[in-house]
């Protein structure tokens, strides 16, 4: 079987912010094994915030490349349905990629707290509204635990069309030689 795989930037793209995700929600979930106020907890909960930043950096030329990319057709075809769930999934996962991140920027916006990227000082508002900043906190939790539940989903039916349906699928996204036309 002869694989066409996506365009290099666009697997390489994919790879590091899936890489960057992963980095942000573990960040994030192991933050409570901190105790509050502490410089670790502190330091991890910043290390979230630079992962999720950069994440939504990397999006913007993820998304010029799928643009400007043909998406290579899975051999064998999948059914229409299965076709169908996949545009829905990765519009979702392209979407929450973009939304994740803007809405902790938001709540950390509204906080009044300082913050930054990589040392660079960000917009706070002036004064912070705690219960504004809380309740976008709530979206941007609940918006992540869907990202995260969706990736999962995402890399799971990957590997079902790998070893189950026996397609091309994920070799579509890995680099290799093998097999390989461009």
């Amino acid at each position: 079987m002869s694989t066409i795989r996506y365009a290099p930037w666009l697997r390489r793209l994919h790879w590091l912010i899936a890489l960057l995700v992963a980095c942000a929600l573990v960040l994030i979930e192991i933050r409570g094994w901190f105790p509050r106020g502490s410089a670790m907890r502190s330091g991890v909960k910043w290390a979230h915030m630079q992962f999720g930043m950069a994440v939504l950096l990397l999006m913007v030329p993820r998304l010029l490349a799928r643009a400007r990319s043909a998406v290579p057709p899975i051999s064998p075809q999948p059914p229409r349905w299965q076709d169908m769930l996949s545009k829905l999934v990765h519009l979702a996962l392209y979407l929450l990629a973009f939304a994740v991140p803007l809405l902790g920027m938001a709540m950390m916006f509204a906080a009044g707290k300082p913050w930054n990227l990589l040392g660079l000082p960000l917009p706070v508002l002036g004064v912070g509204n705690s219960d504004l900043a809380h309740r976008i906190g709530d979206v941007h939790e609940t918006a992540g635990d869907v990202l995260m539940w969706l990736a999962i989903v995402h890399a799971a039916t990957a590997l079902f069309h790998h070893y189950v349906q026996r397609d091309d699928t994920l070799r579509r996204m890995l680099s290799g030689r093998r097999n390989e036309v461009q």
